[in-house]
């Protein structure tokens, strides 16, 4: 099983719903699909530093890995990219 696939997709998939739905609900103007885009690439190297930390340090627990809750995920990405400032 490709944990890293797993990790990115529900990565990317938090990174778009907290740069529309979320900026919507604080009275924000939510991000376009082109600026997800940039912010995702622009952040690149965080996001796979997050999941190589991820992976080595769940290794022996698959069952994290194969189906990863997104508050666990967040505790991780959330130290690496900053959301919550951006304007």
């Amino acid at each position: 099983m490709n944990y890293h696939n797993i990790l990115i997709t529900k990565i990317e998939l938090m990174i778009t719903n907290d740069l529309t739905i979320g900026r919507n609900d604080n009275d924000l103007i939510p991000f376009t699909n082109d600026e997800i885009h940039k912010f995702i690439e622009d952040n690149n190297d965080n996001i796979e530093e997050c999941i190589r930390t991820m992976i080595d340090e769940y290794s022996n627990e698959i069952e994290l890995l194969a189906n990863p809750e997104f508050d666990w995920i967040g505790e991780y990405l959330y130290d690496l990219i900053d959301i919550k400032n951006l304007k």
